[in-house]
């Protein structure tokens, strides 16, 4: 992936053939079984299989990013337009593997106007209020629905002081005890450091702009499958502590993840000289990482694409565990926590050209979601 950045928003193009044809997924265990997922050949997961790593889907098309599953159990998924031609970019998984177009087909379709149109949607939320998050990087624009119905309830664009910067608008976590509606907190991953939103208002500001743990590491260069990764990129994966409190995050070109205070962020009198100071190092991490997620109990899953694993960090004591490690999880995108499970996306993202079908996968883990 390489970030071409423009005087507003950066566009994201991945090299490689462009990906035709339809968007599909398959849930049928038998068809699953039959085929042979893409797997690392070199480092430190080749060879290994993890029998309790289970394929929940096969998505062949455009690659997938973003995962959320609500409390009932309904997964959603997120198809950025980089440069596969997705003809939604966002969608239902249901259990008998169509992919319905979220919130409508009209909703993706180049004809709709554009406060309409969702261009090309990657981070994705469900709050505590039942509502869906997507963040539509293409128009920097953050739009909530509710769940039940598919409904607009918000159609926020980001302001265009966040927008004098370059901006990839990567992530979206939204806390709904903030503020008389909640807020939301988006990871900028060409512009560095996090955008904060109050959804009552519409407002955002910056904070952690200037922080180093909220930018590149320029001694870091990320090795997946033996081969240097070109790309670089600043806060990428964004988690929310069960209390709201702490705002967790992790560079896609660092190995340390890192938090700050919602206090520090959410406070806009203060200036982002107070939230850089709040901000700290939580730990050291053996790898890069993409998405990040957080369970109940206040541990945070990690998505470490350089060593094909997903690890649980214990944000008090520090401790790193490997829940799973396996060399089908070529380039883990995103995770999400529920029912007992981790889910997790993987796109293949270092290799060019890629090979579908991608693997939507789980893997069992004693944690609670978050309430």
């Amino acid at each position: 992936m390489r970030l071409f950045l423009g005087p507003v928003v950066a566009t994201v193009v991945l090299l490689g053939s462009v990906v035709r044809g339809e968007q599909r997924a398959v849930t049928d265990r038998a068809e699953i079984a039959k085929v042979a997922l893409a797997a690392a050949t070199v480092g430190p997961a080749a060879g290994k299989r993890d029998e309790k790593l289970e394929v929940v889907a096969l998505v062949y098309g455009p690659l997938p990013a973003g995962v959320a599953v609500s409390r009932e159990g309904r997964i959603f998924l997120t198809f950025p337009r980089w440069s596969d031609e997705a003809r939604m970019t966002a969608a239902e998984l249901l259990p008998n593997g169509k992919l319905v177009a979220f919130p409508t087909e009209a909703a993706h379709d180049p004809k709709t106007k554009d406060d309409d149109r969702i261009v090309s949607a990657q981070g994705i939320d469900i709050d505590a209020k039942d509502r869906l998050w997507l963040l539509d990087a293409g128009s920097a624009t953050l739009r909530g629905y509710d769940l039940s119905s598919g409904t607009l309830l918000k159609r926020i664009k980001l302001s265009a002081e966040v927008l004098k910067t370059n901006t990839y608008a990567n992530d979206v976590r939204v806390d709904t005890n903030r503020g008389a509606e909640g807020f939301a907190y988006i990871s900028d991953t060409a512009g560095g450091g996090v955008i904060v939103v109050d959804l009552a208002s519409g407002d955002s500001w910056r904070r952690l702009s200037k922080a180093k743990s909220a930018r590149p590491d320029p001694d870091v260069t990320a090795m997946v499958e033996g081969k240097r990764v070109t790309m670089r990129g600043a806060v990428d994966g964004i988690a929310l502590s069960a209390d709201g409190r702490t705002l967790f995050y992790h560079g896609l070109t660092r190995r340390e993840l890192c938090s700050a205070s919602t206090d520090a962020l959410a406070k806009r009198d203060t200036g982002d000289a107070v939230a850089e100071m709040d901000a700290r190092k939580v730990v050291d991490m053996s790898s890069c990482a993409d998405g990040i997620g957080a369970d109940g109990e206040g541990r945070i899953y990690t998505t470490d694409y350089e060593e094909h694993a997903i690890r649980r960090v214990d944000s008090a004591s520090g401790k790193i565990e490997t829940i799973v490690q396996d060399a089908r999880i070529l380039w883990p995108d995103a995770v999400w926590v529920h029912g007992g499970y981790v889910y997790i996306t993987t796109n293949q993202l270092n290799r060019s050209p890629r090979m579908p079908p991608y693997g939507i996968f789980r893997y069992p883990v004693d944690a609670k979601p978050k309430p």
